[in-house]
């Protein structure tokens, strides 16, 4: 178990909207020559389909990486194999380009707080983390891929291993971590896209930068965690600090 500083402080960051905003499948998705990019845009389009709720079933765990896309039904033709679509997810997983202003940040920043990833995802992206973790890969030059920076980072808490997202239920995705490391709300700082994701964890008494790539500078996030990191700890529940207003 990675030990908390001395400090006690928490940084969890979102994923998605945040550190990237590279989609699954991107090397298909973003080929629009690629033999499967039609089937795939049609049956991603179906998975994200609130009336259907397999995207939030595959977030919480209830469904597998496989599950989805057996359920997509895409047909694999040719030189493709039966399993292309699940190796290309994990290697397409480690491959998302991120934000390296922002994790050289978090980087720096790991001196005095854990830096934590948590993610309302799925299994193939906790899988490619943590393998891309286990690996200890040295980050390559231009750092610009979750394989070069998650070996930065001291953990993830996953919707999909946690079983709960976290607007939803931040008792149940953030909850355990927190106990088993000896800390509270009140010791962490959530980074998120999402009003609904900060708001559910201030009400937690947890402290919540909602912030958005791309719509305002890395230096507006840099101050307010060097504020936050700069208080004493919170005895109440912490206030939400927000930056500029990001859509969901």
């Amino acid at each position: 178990m990675n030990q908390v500083p001395l400090s006690g402080r928490v940084i969890f960051s979102d994923w998605h909207g945040v550190l990237s905003r590279d989609p699954f499948w991107t090397s298909i998705r973003l080929s629009a020559t690629h033999p499967l990019h039609e089937q795939l845009e049609a049956g991603m389009a179906g998975v994200f389909d609130p009336a259907r709720n397999i995207a939030n079933e595959w977030m919480k765990g209830l469904l597998s990486s496989d599950q989805v896309i057996a359920e997509m039904g895409i047909q694999l033709r040719g030189r493709f194999r039966d399993d292309f679509l699940a190796r290309r997810l994990d290697l397409d997983c480690a491959r998302m380009q991120v934000n390296a202003g922002l994790f050289e940040v978090l980087r720096v920043i790991r001196a005095e707080a854990m830096v934590v990833i948590a993610t309302d995802n799925m299994d193939c992206f906790a899988r490619a983390f943590e393998h891309a973790r286990s690996r200890r890969h040295r980050p390559g030059r231009e750092r610009e891929t979750l394989t070069d920076w998650a070996v930065i980072c001291d953990d993830i808490i996953c919707s999909s291993q946690a079983g709960a997202l976290k607007s939803e239920d931040p008792q149940t995705f953030f909850g355990p971590w927190l106990a088993i490391h000896g800390v509270g709300f009140t010791d962490a700082v959530l980074i998120d896209d999402r009003a609904d994701n900060c708001a559910a964890f201030t009400s937690q008494g947890g402290t919540a930068i909602q912030w958005k790539m791309g719509t305002s500078d890395i230096s507006e996030v840099t101050r307010r965690l060097r504020q936050w990191l700069d208080e004493d700890p919170p005895t109440a529940p912490a206030p939400t600090v927000c930056s500029a207003p990001a859509a969901s």
